[in-house]
């Protein structure tokens, strides 16, 4: 598993990458054309640790897609902001808005077919 980039100053993201979000980034990391699969995440949350790679797979596999990883008590205005009260939550955002979301650690083949369905066709 390879460690997560950080913020870039391009809004212009390649397709399957992995960027972590701080409270002052995030809205940057969302404001690009692909779909954005967000990621909400502790570094306590053992469903958190079994989804991680399940969700880096079905991005990267995923064309018209980037995921986004917040953590929650490093970014607590981000989690407000969508009002996170369960972990590891889920959404798709596109053009800045929520297109679907779920709570939980989901097995494989419902995390491909949520990033599937939402993913920006080119």
């Amino acid at each position: 598993m390879s460690p997560a980039r950080s913020f870039q100053s391009s809004a212009r993201f390649l397709n399957g990458q992995v960027h972590d979000a701080s409270d002052d980034t995030f809205q940057k990391l969302i404001s690009v054309k692909e779909t954005v699969i967000v990621d909400f995440h502790a570094n306590w949350c053992r469903p958190c640790h079994m989804l991680d790679p399940i969700i880096r797979d079905a991005v990267k596999s995923t064309s018209g897609t980037t995921l986004v990883r917040v953590d929650v008590d490093e970014c607590p205005k981000t989690a407000a902001k969508y009002s996170i009260a369960s972990i590891p939550a889920v959404f798709a955002l596109k053009n800045g808005d929520v297109a679907g979301k779920f709570v939980g650690a989901l097995p494989k083949n419902a995390v491909k077919e949520f990033v599937e369905s939402h993913a920006t066709k080119a």
